[in-house]
């Protein structure tokens, strides 16, 4: 009996010993699977999205290019299908690029090829952060800590957004870079002695630091938080009276930070890194910090007094005002700007759905569990609160690990700062604010941990806790993981219509061809996987071009008509869903005020129920009659009967029938030239203004509701013939009409479309199938003022033939840039080649249709808005005028021999002074300096030569 006692008690307190031995097992071991299974998850999620074809982000497309450049060149620095026909300098950040080719490399021997390593890449970064997270939760608070964050991240929509497979954007990789850093920088701070450990994890995160300044032009903000981070830790220690722990933090914070900065810099000419100016201006920041902290700890030998906290913290502040002072006063309103983000500072980032402010809709969209519940933004402010109590329990307590919570309430703060500044920057915020959450849950474990229970209750409440909080992860798995299988199978960002028409203008189109849309599109038309063509605007480059393309959609007749040819404009293509974003489109092309743009919609669809049409005393009107009100628009225009049916205006609209449907059209774009390029409209406001349009942008392919036309800058649009002492129109754009045969006298009505007839040649020509039987030189000096043409009148003896041409031959531009053109030898930006009053060698590449004998030329080109009721973007009454000039073609060299293909061209060129400047004074003269903006300068080279332009044919 009593060993069986013996035996019991034995058991009872093995029992009580091997359960926290198991927990803390648990704890080393077991969480660290938890959370490479939670990344495996992510991983799994994230790469749902794999199996679409090409890409669901349209950026994506570019940054594919780009890499498959890297694969070969590492960091390339030309990109020739966007902004044409110069081509473009790349300004992104090359690291992005750079590592992505190194991924491949590694991953190309397990039998990835260049577009499986590309779609990994996103999944594999999201996998990688989550581990990080934890990484960094462990080592800030807690093993639980990490663990819940990671399983946040894992399912988090706001971090989901960036790192699924076809969105390759820099910011994923790096907020993985830089959660690795601050992790490595943490362990690095940590070590009280210099030892190895110490000795590599700075290196590692000198390391991880320039990585994620390259991988993302934005990466200015982990400078910042880092920056920010140095900034409150030295001053809170200096103000509670810190001083040795002070002189420890700079002794070993400050020489590697300052380093990474100047290795950051170092990196620039190689384009790796490209935020230089932030970098210069963050060792400017740093310096003023070190002048601050210097004071600090010597101060006391000049007279200062640190006798108790209120003195320090007054010192503090004195000299931060000071400084603040002498910043901005050296960089002036910039100065704010840093870490503001580009939210609503134009017109053009007004229209962008992305730098929208925030609200807590969103946040709470991207934040949640399944749905729009916010749940996770809730915990990250409790994650938050508890993190401000710990600090300063650490504080009161003399706790030399105080950074650790500094560093969290920076993060978090800078993070939140950023989400509310644009919905762009929910993503880089769920850095933080997942990381916070976790803290949050973590501080419950920790708690019951350190209850006075016995240690086997405390391990059953902590089993208790995770059975409680499971739900989350889980729920907010299967509901990602439905949301990336919906994604995958929906439509993508490339819509069959377009994918179709690209495919015909990668087929029916010239190489060197280009083709302009709305910006968006841009990177589908330059992109290899679909048309593989030059494009005037997209995604990231020429945005003021997107001014001149919103102008040309939103007006008709000779507002609309820009010089498109200066871009060598082949294609337009015109899209029928812009009905959607066409408040933007007016809006930028300066048809609608702001107030207009943000409180009238341009389009309306209708149902034919309710088109009512009306016979009142014998007379037809028409209402839109919703049952309970009825209105008539301004207009109706019938396409089903060709009628054209006036309105009282109840409403500011015009409605469009077609077989079907009614499209309501805000009365300013009514007419517009995207209203009767997207429908195929035929109706002119003005007399023969349809048929001038159609003549200029003629039809060659659509499909479904995507539209493409073949732009000619000069195009016959009516021919009159004389017949019994009266002209008399045979031939029109979209009516046709043939040539008669025999003796005639003919008036040929030419649409030159955004720039003049300058000293042309008219020629006709008549063939017999491709065998060319007559041509004949009907007019020579011949001028045509683009806003005001006049008719050509001619005579000509028309032979029986198969066909006939007229062929106008002037000035024009021809070839482009496909090669990185040098100044001197150095690879300068195409579109800004020589500066005001800067001469050099130019090296150029350049590709030619055909043999040419050109003339090169710089041509100076300006963009700029007329704002005639002020500059104010944010009123109502806001309008503006977009306006691209040509100022002036600066001759280079003449008579310059090329062939088809690539040409290596070199020539001494000098840009005079002062010819922006001039030009600017002259347009403040005209208009007024306080209704001038100037949008950008151009200084691109061009080679003209006489070109032959078919401005008729049948």
């Amino acid at each position: 009996m009593v060993k069986t006692d013996v035996k019991e008690k034995r058991k009872k307190k093995e029992e009580k010993s091997s359960l926290p031995e198991y927990y803390q097992k648990f704890k080393a071991y077991g969480l660290p699977l938890i959370v490479l299974l939670l990344a495996y998850i992510g991983f799994k999620i994230r790469a749902v999205t794999s199996n679409y074809k090409t890409f669901l982000d349209p950026d994506t497309f570019y940054h594919y290019e780009l890499y498959k450049l890297a694969i070969q060149e590492w960091l390339p620095k030309y990109f020739p299908l966007a902004n044409p026909p110069t081509g473009l300098k790349i300004s992104e950040s090359l690291g992005l690029y750079a590592v992505q080719a190194f991924f491949y490399k590694l991953v190309s021997p397990l039998g990835y090829d260049v577009m499986d390593a590309f779609k990994l890449w996103p999944p594999f970064v999201g996998a990688m952060t989550i581990i990080a997270v934890y990484l960094l939760g462990r080592k800030l608070h807690s093993n639980w800590a990490g663990v819940w964050a990671a399983a946040f991240m894992m399912f988090s929509y706001a971090n989901f957004s960036k790192t699924y497979s076809g969105n390759n954007r820099g910011e994923g990789p790096f907020m993985m870079f830089f959660l690795y850093a601050v992790l490595l920088l943490i362990m690095y701070l940590d070590e009280k002695e210099w030892n190895w450990k110490k000795i590599l994890s700075g290196v590692l995160f000198l390391i991880t630091s320039v990585l994620y300044m390259g991988v993302w032009l934005g990466s200015q903000f982990g400078v910042g938080i880092l920056l920010l981070f140095a900034a409150a830790h030295t001053i809170i220690l200096f103000v509670f009276g810190k001083i040795e722990e002070l002189k420890r933090f700079v002794k070993e914070f400050y020489p590697i930070y300052a380093l990474s900065l100047l290795i950051g810099i170092a990196l620039y000419p190689t384009g790796f890194v490209r935020i230089r100016g932030f970098l210069i201006f963050s060792l400017q920041a740093f310096i003023g910090l070190s002048v601050l902290v210097a004071i600090m700890l010597y101060g006391e030998r000049v007279g200062l007094s640190y006798s108790d906290r209120k003195h320090r913290f007054g010192t503090v502040l004195a000299i931060g005002l000071v400084g603040f002072l002498g910043a901005y006063l050296y960089l002036g309103p910039d100065l704010l700007k840093y870490m503001g983000a580009a939210y609503q500072s134009n017109p053009l980032y007004q229209t962008v759905a992305e730098l929208a402010k925030t609200n807590w809709k969103t946040i709470a969209g991207y934040y949640s569990v399944k749905t729009k519940d916010g749940i996770i933004f809730l915990l990250s402010l409790a994650g938050f609160i508890i993190v401000l109590v710990r600090f300063i329990r650490k504080l009161l307590k003399s706790d030399l690990t105080g950074y650790k919570e500094v560093f969290l309430v920076t993060y978090y703060i800078g993070s939140v700062y950023l989400l509310l500044m644009a919905v762009r920057f929910v993503f880089q915020a769920s850095g933080a604010i997942l990381l916070l959450a976790g803290v949050a849950i973590g501080e419950v474990f920790l708690f019951v941990e350190n209850m006075k229970d016995s240690i086997s209750t405390k391990a059953l409440y902590a089993m208790l806790l995770i059975l409680l909080f499971l739900p989350l992860p889980i729920i907010g798995a299967q509901y990602m993981n439905n949301v990336a299988i919906n994604t995958s199978k929906a439509q993508g960002s490339v819509p069959a219509d377009w994918v179709n028409t690209l495919t015909w203008l990668r087929e029916n189109s010239h190489p060197l061809d280009s083709a302009t849309s709305w910006w968006d599109y841009g990177y589908w038309i330059e992109s290899s996987l679909l048309s593989n063509r030059r494009s005037a605007t997209d995604g990231g480059h020429a945005y003021d071009r997107r001014y001149i393309v919103a102008d040309f959609f939103a007006h008709y007749g000779n507002e609309s008509e820009q010089d498109f040819e200066a871009w060598e404009l082949n294609y337009m293509i015109v899209w029928q869903q812009d009905i959607y974003k066409f408040n933007a489109i007016s809006y930028l092309g300066g048809a609608i005020t702001y107030g207009e743009y943000k409180n009238n919609p341009m389009f309306q669809l209708i149902y034919p129920q309710y088109i009512q049409y009306v016979n009142e005393s014998g007379k037809t009107v028409v209402y839109i009659n919703t049952g309970q009100y009825a209105y008539q628009p301004v207009m109706t225009i019938d396409l089903t009967k060709g009628q054209v049916i006036q309105g009282r205006g109840d409403i500011p609209y015009v409605l469009y029938v077609f077989q079907g449907y009614g499209l309501l059209a805000y009365q300013s774009i009514a007419f517009s030239n995207f209203v009767r390029l997207a429908f195929h409209i035929p109706y002119s406001f003005e007399p023969w203004d349809a048929q001038m349009l159609f003549a200029n942008f003629k039809p060659v392919y659509t499909n479904g509701g995507v539209s493409t036309y073949e732009f000619r800058p000069f195009a016959v649009y009516r021919i009159d013939k004389y017949e019994n002492g009266t002209w008399k129109a045979f031939y029109s754009t979209t009516a046709g009409g043939k040539l008669p045969l025999g003796e005639q006298k003919l008036r040929l009505w030419i649409s030159a479309f955004g720039r003049d007839v300058k000293d042309a040649t008219l020629v006709f020509e008549a063939y017999n199938g491709t065998e060319l039987i007559k041509r004949e030189v009907l007019a020579e000096n011949l001028n045509i003022n683009h806003l005001n043409e006049t008719p050509v009148e001619v005579s000509l003896m028309i032979p029986n033939a198969t066909k006939y041409r007229f062929v106008l031959i002037q000035d024009g531009p021809v070839g482009v840039l496909n090669g990185e053109p040098k100044v001197d030898g150095k690879i300068v930006n195409p579109s800004y080649i020589l500066d005001e009053g800067q001469s050099g060698q130019l090296e150029l590449i350049a590709a030619f249709r055909q043999e040419y004998t050109v003339d090169l030329y710089l041509r100076a080109s300006i963009v700029y808005y007329i704002a005639p009721n002020g500059k104010d973007i944010n009123k109502p009454n806001f309008r503006l005028e977009p306006h691209m000039d040509i100022i002036t073609y600066v001759p280079v060299k003449e008579g310059i021999s090329v062939k088809e293909g690539n040409n290596t061209i070199v020539a001494q060129a000098s840009m005079p002074e002062n010819v922006f400047e001039s030009y600017i004074q002259e347009l403040y003269k005209k208009y007024g300096e306080d209704k001038v903006v100037i949008v950008k300068k151009r200084i691109e080279p061009v080679f003209i030569t006489k070109k032959e332009y078919v401005i008729w044919e049948g």
